[in-house]
């Protein structure tokens, strides 16, 4: 039995910056999985990449690994990176760690058009 993926990823651009849309959970598996597609993203140089985790449903340790993965590899370029997040135990998440600090909170995005 083939198990689905309990993730998602959309990528798109939007007054010229790129915004990744993440969706469902950022578990070790999900993680192992999209960090290709999200390298291939910073090695772009996006001079703004907005990673939306509005539709994030569960983060753990290798979630913010990935996070701060992509932070690190986009750090010293040109490029500014951004989270939009709403859900208030990510952002807890990212206190208890020490990362709130780390992470630009961007304003709302609009969502994708359906």
């Amino acid at each position: 039995m083939v198990q689905q993926p309990t993730y998602g990823l959309r990528k798109r651009t939007l007054s010229g910056s790129t915004v990744i849309e993440l969706s469902g959970e950022l578990d070790l598996l999900a993680t192992t999985e999209l960090m290709t597609s999200l390298d291939a993203v910073c090695d772009t140089q996006p001079r703004r990449l907005v990673l939306d985790l509005r539709q994030v449903t569960f983060l753990d340790c290798s979630g913010l690994s990935l996070l701060c993965r992509i932070r690190n590899r986009l750090r010293g370029e040109r490029s500014r990176l951004l989270l939009v997040l709403d859900d208030p135990r990510h952002r807890r998440l990212l206190r208890l760690t020490r990362l709130s600090d780390t992470f630009d909170i961007a304003p709302d995005v609009p969502p994708t058009p359906q």
